[in-house]
């Protein structure tokens, strides 16, 4: 510790924490602490002049190492990081310490929220005595990248990026072009989705630098960031699409129907065989001129290296059968608002006419909005936010191609935000929409033929009921299948409504916590076109800044194998990532294949294995600043479990202040010198949280739990294992709260017996 020269930092934050937090009496207790040079409060140290005393101290020679208190390491670590090294210092001498989403957002109580940050302060404090200047690791990028997803966000990044890096875009559909080639007309301006549309597509199809492959998904993600080793998988179309030149003798050969393009426009322009329809005749085959139909075809993997993936996924819509009082599949006529598209719209099988089950055409239709939308028991909590200007754009269709049809609109809210979105909703109204505020409750089929609803008009105050011959259901908008899976392969977290979960919803829209991949359109939530291209514009230029750079610094925070190693083994037979081999008769690592997950440091029976700044020193030295403020549980917590506890905190969920996070790179990392350690230093119970999918971890971990419970039951303390992905943030709430309130009565029970 001699000649350490600690600058601590705490941040105001304009309130948010100073309001819940003294700061100053942190402060004035940490200024006293060995090591600590500097205690300095600050507004807003995020700020030009929050960076600047920092950065000012360290170049006058006043400090030499920075612990800040503050908000999420996950918002303004690698920024702060940036200035350290700028002003002269080692940029892994620079820690922030969780302040306020995992305190004063959290903790009412100013006494026990201030005494918990003194403790998180104190803790860093301590484990910044013992911190090591380390060089990051460069490695090259792949200068490639994987767009997953052909609609309109998928296309547009592929397009945007496409002049400067090679782009490899995959779509699970035969076609490209998602939702929007399927509508009709957009909104506000009426124009039509396939001439807006078409010709991005066939850009993409001819341009050079874009590899499409149709029917084909993402089968697994290896390798890591900056070159990402991905399977696709593509499902056989049985027509060569580079080979069809879409003459279509084939089609008029069938007997079955069985081969056909799946609409005019489609791209690629090339046929595609139903197998369920087809009876393998041949003749399709036989009269193809350039062979290009393939009966044999069967799936493929197609191995790719990039360096970044962008997700464009899009969306799919509830199926509104759970909404059981309005009969959805009962009646032919109560379709859904993407039916209704499809009947208009370039995919159509009715001519781009709009009729119902008998072929006539409505004169009395419905439309029902939020069906599965901010519906807090059997669907989704959120609004699709689109449905409002949707409806309305298909009501004036309506009215378009019948000008005597009688047309009504059953909404909870109108919510038409945006430019030209307030405009749109009163010519609705000018042209002769009906728009009825009120839930429907029932839609009826009738004996004639004929739907009654049944609803309530809260505008009035009255129960209602009317007779229609066509409803459209305006459903929820989900995440589209496999997102979540996905998400697993890539390591990006979801949030509790499915979709990918954005680093930061204000200031990083369109990165995920994976450096390496990015998100855009509905992927990120439900939106319009307007919206979905804008982000494909944003997530393109972030893909392309962070492959130009042409190399990526990897943390340094990886195995460091000390000379107490006799060559074992046992590291090397362990680490489920082959990032360890023997090599004359030592482990040598492969830093580039690690995950920094710990297992080696774990399973070492010399202790001659530690994670560079996650040594079982730094971490029993954290561990013991956290508790000099006095009995707590300390949660050992990885990183995607600790954006769970990010989130609570933006969402203010309260849980109990005994609770001290210490994050680390895997829970893996511990054994039961760190766990005893922080017994014996007054923790009243140890959880361990885990949110990583990893099954290479996760298949672990009861054994790591059972393990620790046994090597620790000296204590008669309480330990806990659970699995919290990021977007169960309530679970962990809960699961918190439990354990907290357990941890204090067996601390109450214990201080009754010694005062008896």
């Amino acid at each position: 510790m001699s000649g350490q020269k600690t600058g601590v930092y705490l941040c105001r934050c304009g309130g948010n924490i100073s309001d819940a937090v003294d700061v100053e009496a942190i402060a004035e207790k940490v200024s006293g602490m060995d090591g600590v040079a500097i205690a300095n409060v600050q507004d807003y140290l995020c700020s030009s002049a929050g960076q600047g005393k920092i950065k000012s101290d360290i170049e006058a020679g006043m400090i030499d190492r920075v612990v800040i208190g503050s908000c999420s390491p996950k918002l303004h670590l690698e920024t702060f990081r940036a200035m350290a090294k700028m002003a002269g210092i080692n940029p892994m001498l620079l820690e922030i310490t969780n302040i306020r989403e995992q305190c004063s957002w959290v903790h009412e109580d100013q006494q026990e929220a201030t005494r918990k940050a003194k403790g998180l302060i104190t803790g860093a404090v301590f484990r910044m005595n013992s911190l090591e200047s380390l060089e990051p690791i460069i490695k090259d990028l792949e200068d490639r990248v994987l767009v997953v997803g052909g609609g309109i966000s998928g296309i547009t990044a592929a397009l945007e990026m496409a002049n400067e890096h090679e782009v490899i875009l995959v779509e699970s559909k035969p076609y490209i072009g998602g939702h929007m080639i399927g509508l009709s007309k957009t909104f506000p301006t009426f124009d039509c989705s396939q001439c807006t549309l078409t010709p991005k597509m066939v850009e993409v199809f001819n341009h050079p630098n874009i590899t499409l492959y149709t029917q084909t998904e993402v089968a697994s993600v290896d390798g890591n960031v900056g070159d990402f080793k991905v399977t696709l998988r593509r499902m056989p179309r049985y027509v060569d699409v580079d080979a069809c030149t879409s003459c279509g003798r084939c089609a008029q050969e069938c007997p079955k129907d069985a081969i056909a393009l799946p609409f005019a426009q489609a791209i690629p322009q090339a046929y595609i065989i139903d197998m369920e329809k087809c009876v393998e005749c041949g003749l399709c085959e036989k009269v193809c001129d350039v062979g290009a139909v393939k009966l044999d075809d069967r799936d493929e993997d197609i191995e790719v290296n990039v360096g970044a993936i962008t997700i464009a996924t899009g969306f799919t819509p509830i199926d509104p059968s759970i909404i059981e009082e309005y009969n959805y599949a009962q009646h032919p006529d109560i379709i859904t608002a993407i039916e209704f598209e499809e009947m208009l719209s370039a995919m159509s099988r009715t001519g781009m006419r709009l009729q119902k089950s008998d072929g006539t055409m409505p004169q009395k239709v419905a439309f029902v909005l939020c069906v599965g939308s901010r519906d807090f028991n059997r669907a989704n909590k959120y609004c699709s936010k689109v449905c409002c200007l949707y409806s309305q754009k298909q009501a004036q269709l309506v009215l378009k191609m019948n000008k005597d049809a009688d047309v009504s609109v059953f909404y909870i809210d109108m919510r038409a935000a945006g430019r030209r979105m307030e405009e749109f909703y009163h010519h609705a109204q000018e042209v002769g929409v009906n728009f009825i505020r009120g839930r429907v409750a029932e839609v009826n089929p009738l004996d004639g033929g004929g739907l009654q609803l049944r609803y309530e008009d809260t505008l009035l105050g009255e129960i209602g009921s009317d007779e229609f011959d066509m409803v459209v259901l305006c459903p929820s908008l989900n995440p589209s299948a496999g997102t979540h899976e996905l998400a697993d392969q890539l390591g990006v977290p979801v949030g509790s409504d499915g979709f990918i979960e954005e680093k930061h919803v204000k200031i990083d829209p369109v990165n995920t916590l994976n450096q390496g991949v990015f998100a855009a359109g509905c992927a990120l939530g439900p939106k319009d076109i307007h919206d979905s291209v804008t982000e494909a514009m944003s997530a393109a230029l972030k893909v392309s800044g962070f492959l130009g750079k042409g190399m990526i610094s990897i943390s340094p925070e990886k195995p460091v194998i000390k000379d107490a190693c006799d060559g074992c083994g046992i590291c090397v037979k362990e680490c489920p990532y082959g990032a360890l081999s023997m090599e004359n008769k030592e482990p040598v690592l492969e830093a580039l294949s690690c995950n920094a997950c710990g297992i080696c440091a774990a399973v070492c029976p010399q202790e001659a294995v530690e994670i560079a700044n996650y040594t079982r020193k730094q971490l029993k030295a954290q561990a013991e600043g956290i508790l000099d403020a006095g009995m707590g549980v300390i949660v050992y917590i990885d990183p995607a479990a600790y954006a769970a506890a990010d989130i609570a905190g933006v969402n203010r969920s309260p849980y109990s202040p005994l609770i001290r996070f210490v994050q680390v790179p895997s829970i893996h990392v511990l054994d039961a010198d760190i766990v005893n350690h922080a017994y014996e230093h007054g923790a009243g119970g140890v959880m361990l949280i885990e949110g990583t999918t990893d099954e290479a971890l996760t298949s672990r971990s009861k054994d790591l739990y059972s393990k620790l419970k046994k090597a620790t039951k000296e204590h008669k303390r309480p330990i806990r294992y659970s699995h919290i992905e990021t977007a169960q943030y309530e679970k962990l709430m809960n699961l918190l709260n439990v354990f907290a309130e357990q941890v204090a009565a067996k601390a109450a029970k214990k201080a009754g017996k010694k005062g008896a």
